[in-house]
């Protein structure tokens, strides 16, 4: 009886642990915290320790504390974009990117996963293309220092202007490729994002919409 309780509670464990971590995410976290990592520690000396006391959990995002470097680490978590906020403060100079764009498009991906709204392939997309984008912002303005310029309105419209041109890549190329997805998918997609698009937003995505009815398109 009593193996038959320890039997049931592990697999009901097992099963909530998967549905709360697709297979994905958690595949997506291992590649960060080994390979991405490690590449980063190239570039800004290596861990000294146990990784757990350079890559630390803050609020609701990770930070990597390196010997030449402290930066906001890409993760399967949408805070990184409060990260970046705190570090480039964008949305003081009205340039509002993290803010109302990053942040909320991310979270309401997260939100209509938890509500079902996505396949498993969607699923596979979504946080493929999360950590997509923060890697590539990462590299550009950390790792090859190009989001710096003459004074913090420049930086953040940099941000902004790279972000937006380095979305196509990533939305294409990222997992299974949005492309590749089902229609039910590819309409939640647009639900998802549809609310928080400006004009400038709206091409970049039709530009995606081109490249998948064309076959054309930023490759990896």
């Amino acid at each position: 009886m009593i193996n038959s309780i320890f039997l049931f509670l592990l697999s009901f464990f097992v099963v909530f642990n998967i549905q709360a971590n697709p297979p994905i995410v958690m595949k997506l976290q291992h590649e960060l915290e080994t390979d991405y990592l490690h590449f980063l520690e190239k570039e800004f000396g290596e861990c000294t320790g146990d990784v757990s006391t350079c890559l630390t959990k803050e609020e609701n995002y990770y930070r990597l504390n390196l010997p030449k470097k402290d930066l906001c680490f890409p993760y399967t978590v949408c805070g990184y974009y409060h990260c970046m906020e705190e570090k480039y403060k964008c949305s003081e100079v009205g340039v509002n990117y993290f803010t109302e764009l990053a942040y909320p498009t991310c979270s309401q991906y997260v939100k209509n996963i938890e509500q079902n709204k996505f396949s498993k392939l969607g699923i596979e997309w979504i946080y493929s293309v999360m950590v997509c984008l923060q890697k590539g912002l990462t590299n550009e303005c950390v790792v090859k220092g190009n989001c710096e310029k003459e004074n913090q309105k420049a930086t953040c419209n940099y941000i902004v202007d790279f972000t937006l041109k380095f979305h196509p890549g990533c939305y294409l190329n990222s997992g299974p490729g949005i492309c590749r997805l089902p229609l039910s998918d590819k309409m939640a997609i647009w639900k998802t994002v549809s609310p928080f698009l400006t004009k400038r937003e709206r091409q970049e995505a039709y530009k995606v919409i081109f490249y998948c009815a064309t076959g054309t398109g930023p490759k990896e």
